[in-house]
């Protein structure tokens, strides 16, 4: 059994060094081909060497005031200067004990740029609002795609990879203009497009949430146990939201980083 075993391992071993030999044969011939024409206008697009996921702050809406005058509701008819001295530690019990409808009264946008796998985990926090850039509806004009640089990856590899989402784009865009000539309508042609697109590809997206909802999606991704993209998101947008020059959700960023003991006890 262990002599069948060994042998259906060098087998496949064997067969997906052929593919990979078949596969830097044929784009050795598509770059021959292409030096010896004429540039075409296949791929319309630029192709873009930034290969990172990207985060940016747009807004947040409310601070360490808005959520404790929320939990005042009942109580609160101005915030005198003793109300406002309490914030902090008012702020920070409100998280530890776990009083956290408060926290909803704070929103947060965000714009990114990921790939489609983190795109996939962003969209499982459903609590999120989403607005994305659609390759069904325009075709695309920067090729964005994402590289990783964890030590998986060596350099071999990430060459590979853009090799081969480079090859995507191409036969993406050759699809969208072979089918114009033949005159198939564009709509269609651009949605049946993406098929060709491969994980890689990034996408443009702004996302919305309250600020507990925006909490409980660090501890979730904000975590060692995380993909290490969407866990690099998450932490950008903590530190984007901890060194906003205003500060405005000091002492909830504090409170929230104290009950994981990420400081303090």
């Amino acid at each position: 059994m262990l002599w069948i075993w060994l042998g259906r391992e060098f087998q496949q071993q064997r067969g997906e060094m052929l593919v990979t030999r078949e596969l830097m044969s044929l784009e050795k011939q598509e770059n021959e081909h292409e030096s010896q024409t004429e540039p075409q206008d296949v791929v319309a697009a630029e192709i873009v060497a930034d290969h990172l996921n990207k985060v940016e702050l747009l807004e947040i809406c409310g601070n360490d005031s808005s959520v404790a005058e929320s939990a005042w509701v009942s109580t609160l008819t101005e915030l005198t200067e003793e109300k406002l001295s309490r914030i902090p530690g008012f702020v920070g019990d409100l998280w530890r004990l776990g009083h956290t409808s408060c926290f909803e009264s704070v929103f947060l946008k965000f714009r990114v740029k990921v790939d489609a796998a983190t795109k996939l985990q962003l969209l499982r926090h459903r609590h999120f609002s989403f607005n994305s850039q659609s390759y069904r509806y325009k075709e695309s004009r920067e090729d964005f795609y994402y590289v990783p640089t964890d030590e998986a990856w060596t350099e071999e590899w990430q060459e590979l990879l853009k090799s081969a989402t480079e090859s995507c784009y191409k036969l993406y865009h050759r699809f969208i203009k072979d089918g114009e000539e033949r005159g198939i309508p564009r709509s269609r042609l651009k949605e049946s497009a993406r098929y060709f697109l491969p994980m890689s590809i990034q996408y443009e997206m702004i996302i919305s949430m309250n600020l507990l909802a925006f909490l409980k999606f660090l501890e979730l991704r904000d975590a060692p146990e995380s993909q290490v993209e969407i866990r690099g998101v998450a932490a950008e947008m903590k530190r984007l939201v901890i060194e906003h020059p205003d500060s405005p959700l000091k002492h909830t960023m504090e409170a929230f980083e104290t009950k994981r003991g990420n400081i303090g006890n």
